[in-house]
């Protein structure tokens, strides 16, 4: 990507976003942390994944019937069309203050359509409805064990249809497991940095903190962070975002795509890890205490998992990613501090889960 092309995208989002209007020395700063897009395979994916940085690759196979007679757009607008009835709504952020309303879907559709509402939505699930069997999610899901699991660990895979307009901002805010984003159409702008050091320099997480209005954020204190890093999300490409990862996106061009949230093998320490130092995110308003529980039951099904995929096939293992699994534990033991660590070997579920990934990592390097 050129300069200029750089110097536009920044120039774009910052008629959206004010906090975003970058000087030429900001510029400078931001052309260093860029994560540019690479054509997709196996080490790719898992090698990001095991080293707990974000990927935006090219060539993730995502099929949506129809697309080839009638286009990718009017395919997907046809399978929306007819895989939600005219009762359906969603949750949508609508306006310039970003207001948050219930929408029928087909209202919701045209407003998209229009390209003049700035509306936006990201709970348009795609699990247990038609539209499962007419877009082909397999290369997003193979290494998930979330589908695999409960009702409970199920629900957290929230593979859903991601559509926004153009100028649509998603404030500054971080997600309980991994991620993935696969771009149908259109483009936007991601700004990423680990959650806690963020908070440390003064950028908010509207997950972590008590946040009136806008999250605060500032491009200095962004280009400061070690962490700190960029890129965009066009047609074909496909974004794997690991979840310790605070972010902010800007809809540059009117888009749908399709997300969902995994847990990995490759990935978990990082996760669990997350989860029983911080807490989820998912238990922090829980006054009901319906998720209860719910890390060790990820961790005591991901224990499981590993156990079978132990006497399956090299090719199932490798499915898995399993051949990354030891560079994954080592990359934990430098990156997490000695007391961490100390904290997380007192928790049951945690050590066996370690135990079994160690056993097959020293399978896969034997």
């Amino acid at each position: 990507m050129q300069d200029t092309d750089i110097a536009l995208i920044w120039e774009d989002a910052g008629t959206f976003d004010r906090t975003l209007r970058a000087t030429p020395e900001q510029l400078a700063r931001l052309k260093r942390k860029q994560v540019r897009p690479t054509t997709y395979t196996r080490q790719a994916l898992f090698e990001a994944m095991a080293k707990g940085q974000p990927a935006v690759l090219t060539g993730v196979h995502v099929p949506v019937a129809g697309s080839e007679k009638l286009g990718l757009e009017a395919a997907l607008l046809k399978l929306v069309d007819r895989g939600f009835d005219g009762k359906q709504r969603a949750n949508a952020q609508v306006g310039p203050s970003q207001q948050r309303k219930r929408l029928g879907v087909h209202e919701l559709m045209r407003k998209w359509r229009n390209r003049r509402s700035l509306v936006s939505v990201t709970d348009l699930h795609v699990r247990g409805t038609a539209l499962e069997k007419q877009i082909d999610t397999a290369q997003l899901s193979a290494f998930n064990l979330l589908p695999q699991g409960s009702e409970d660990l199920q629900r957290q895979e929230m593979m859903t249809l991601v559509i926004g307009a153009r100028g649509n901002v998603t404030d500054s805010h971080s997600d309980d497991p991994d991620g993935s984003n696969h771009c149908f159409l259109g483009r936007k702008l991601w700004l990423a940095w680990e959650t806690f050091e963020g908070i440390k320099a003064g950028l908010q997480d509207c997950e972590r903190g008590l946040v009136t209005g806008r999250a605060r954020f500032n491009l200095d204190r962004f280009c400061e962070l070690k962490s700190a890093c960029w890129w965009t999300v066009g047609p074909g490409e496909t974004l794997f975002l690991p979840g310790k990862l605070t972010h902010k996106v800007v809809t540059l061009e009117a888009y749908m795509g399709i997300g969902s949230f995994y847990v990995s093998p490759v990935s978990c320490l990082d996760s669990l890890s997350r989860w029983y130092l911080h807490q989820p995110l998912w238990s922090l308003d829980d006054r009901k205490g319906e998720n209860a529980g719910l890390v060790d039951e990820i961790a005591g099904t991901m224990r499981q998992q590993l156990q079978k995929l132990a006497r399956q096939s090299p090719v199932r293992r490798q499915q898995w990613g399993l051949d990354f699994v030891r560079l994954a534990t080592d990359r934990w033991s430098r990156n997490w501090s000695r007391q961490q660590r100390q904290a997380l070997m007192e928790r049951a579920p945690f050590v066996q889960v370690m135990d079994a990934l160690q056993r097959v990592g020293s399978a896969a390097s034997a």
